[in-house]
């Protein structure tokens, strides 16, 4: 997502966009995007600084902390971001920004529900679906 400064008037400028996962490169081996992600920008200038209130929204694949089981949640996620700009600034790339927002913004542990029991260390038992074969052997 791009601004371009000229545009910029004297109340703002609204802008809103529905950004390929795959341009802000949201995907790696702990979670994937699902869905675009929609964007909604509120730009100001004020001197030589452009101010974006920002907000984010996507769907993202985790798998879960204890059992592994894929997950699906969705993200929404508001933020400033602030840039300094001079007279041969012609336009203001988000992107990386909105990544990096985005990444900040998913849970430290992702669980499919919150009294996930997990897998046995054992046997491997998911203990939400089975009981430990472990203790049978006993």
């Amino acid at each position: 997502m791009k601004i371009v400064v000229k545009d910029i008037g004297p109340n703002g400028l609204d802008m809103a966009e529905h950004i390929d996962p795959l341009e802000l490169d949201l995907k790696n081996d702990d979670f994937q995007c699902v869905s675009p992600i929609d964007v909604t920008v509120k730009v100001e200038r004020l001197g030589d600084t452009v101010l974006a209130k920002t907000q984010a929204k996507g769907t993202f694949a985790f798998f879960c902390a204890r059992c592994l089981e894929p997950i699906e949640r969705e993200l929404k996620e508001d933020f400033d971001l602030d840039y300094k700009i001079d007279k041969t600034t012609k336009t203001i790339d988000l992107n990386d920004d909105i990544r990096q927002e985005m990444i900040l913004a998913f849970p430290v542990v992702v669980l499919c529900k919150e009294d996930c029991k997990g897998l046995c260390s054992g046997c491997g038992a998911d203990l939400n679906r089975e009981p430990c074969k472990c203790k049978m052997k006993k």
